[in-house]
């Protein structure tokens, strides 16, 4: 047992009742005589996420009819916070998903996995997908604190109708030029624009606005993205101008939806649904629901992969589903169950059941080359992106990405709105970084 009753649970959480459990899944074993129970956590509150756990728990009991798996949710806009503040109590769920590993390796909320796993279980997974599993723990050290499952990636989804009326044909591969210039192509105006992007939120901005900072060359730090001590901030370049200024010009230019600056994801993803918007960043976490959606409007979905600018990569979120153990495991003795589980899930068979359920994309790379994937337009730009990729945040940086959700959204409102220029924006947004990771205990060199 973890210690916990289902009503302790739901408590540590923060959660009502009512919503703590995943819709339709609750307690789904059948009640052995001798039963480990274990706590799982996840952010995701789809049903199609909801059946996907539940095919791939169905298939685990099997194996394991002695395990029983409490799936409890915390809203990912939720999430963070709350598992760095439950790090400093008792309150830590047994397993799920770790999603912000630097930032729960160094709060000591989750357990290194060294030595515990077979290394076998990541010999198809991209080496760059494996070293975002890493983190630096209290020993200063790096360990393995994840398993990825499946992988979250951002593209540039299409209304391939509204492109066909356009003459735009589908690529293997695009420059940011040539993203631009079907943008434009693209805009009715007063009716239809080529894209839709999101300033009030930068919609993750570690996905979509460093993909443009990055394919011009600009990075945030110096050196390995995988040392134990911090390095360099430099985000204040003309590379990451020149990418700042290519992104915001997509609105300057009259060829993005003309509410863009004060737009979330939500109004992003509004504006793509409903032929507002020919193309879209967006992940592949709700590719089946916009298909279907797609078909009844009469349109057909597609995608292609993120533009290369002259820097020639771009940095897709690498981080996706990545499993790990939370110390709540550790009050118990049941460890090995719940590696049982986080093994399970991002093995071959669990991505298989977890990913064909929900439309996700799996980690494996030998999954993703299934005909389920591979041969589907509409994961076709996803898994090209993916072959560009390189790591996005250092290991070291405790708050990073906390740190980017608060800072780049006003800075890049400023310069659609022409208060502030590229080179301005990026001299500060590196300033406050900078302030933001020494509030947080990390000494940046300079």
């Amino acid at each position: 047992m973890t210690g916990f009753s289902r009503r302790e649970v739901v408590k540590g959480l923060g959660l009502a009742t009512g919503a703590a459990l995943l819709p339709g899944l609750g307690s789904l074993s059948a009640r052995a005589a001798e039963t480990v129970k274990l706590v799982n956590v996840e952010h995701d509150t789809r049903p199609l996420d909801n059946a996907a756990y539940k095919a791939v728990y169905d298939a685990f009991r099997t194996k394991h009819p002695g395990i029983e798996i409490e799936f409890q949710l915390i809203p990912w806009e939720q999430a963070r916070p709350k598992l760095l503040t439950m790090a400093q109590g008792d309150g830590l769920p047994d397993m799920g998903r770790v999603a912000w590993v630097a930032d729960l390796a160094a709060a000591n909320a989750i357990v290194p996995l060294d030595g515990k796993i077979e290394p076998s279980l990541l010999d198809t997974v991209d080496p760059l997908l494996v070293q975002q599993a890493y983190g630096v723990g209290n020993d200063g050290a790096r360990h393995l604190y994840a398993l990825p499952w499946f992988v979250g990636t951002q593209s540039i989804l299409v209304n391939k109708t509204l492109l066909d009326k356009a003459g735009i044909t589908l690529k293997d591969s695009w420059t940011t030029d040539e993203f631009a210039a079907a943008a434009k192509a693209l805009t009715v105006p007063g009716k239809q624009w080529g894209v839709t992007l999101d300033g009030a939120g930068i919609g993750d901005p570690v996905q979509i606005f460093l993909s443009a900072i990055y394919g011009y060359g600009g990075k945030w730090v110096a050196g390995d993205p995988q040392s134990v001590t911090p390095e360099p901030i430099v985000f204040d370049s003309p590379e990451t101008a020149a990418g700042i200024e290519w992104y915001t010009n997509l609105y300057l230019d009259g060829s993005a939806v003309p509410s863009a600056p004060t737009d979330t994801y939500k109004e992003r993803d509004a504006n793509f649904q409903s032929g507002k918007a020919a193309m879209a960043w967006q992940g592949p976490w709700s590719l089946l629901e916009t298909r279907e959606n797609f078909k009844q409007g009469g349109w057909e979905l597609a995608s292609m992969p993120l533009p290369t600018g002259p820097g020639g990569s771009v940095p897709p979120s690498l981080g996706g589903g990545m499993a790990g153990l939370f110390r709540g495991v550790l009050k118990d003795g049941h460890e090995a169950e719940a590696l049982e589980w986080i093994k399970f899930l991002s093995s071959e068979e669990g991505q298989r059941l977890y990913c064909k359920t929900n439309g996700m994309i799996p980690a494996s790379r030998t999954l993703q080359a299934d005909p389920f994937w591979a041969d589907d337009p509409l994961y076709k730009g996803y898994i090209g992106t993916m072959k560009n990729m390189r790591q996005m945040l250092p290991i070291w940086a405790t708050g990073l990405e906390g740190l980017l959700d608060d800072v780049v959204p006003p800075l890049m409102q400023g310069v659609f709105l022409r208060q502030l220029t590229p080179a301005d924006a990026a001299k500060e947004i590196q300033a406050q970084v900078i302030r933001g990771l020494q509030q947080n205990g990390v000494r940046v060199p300079s």
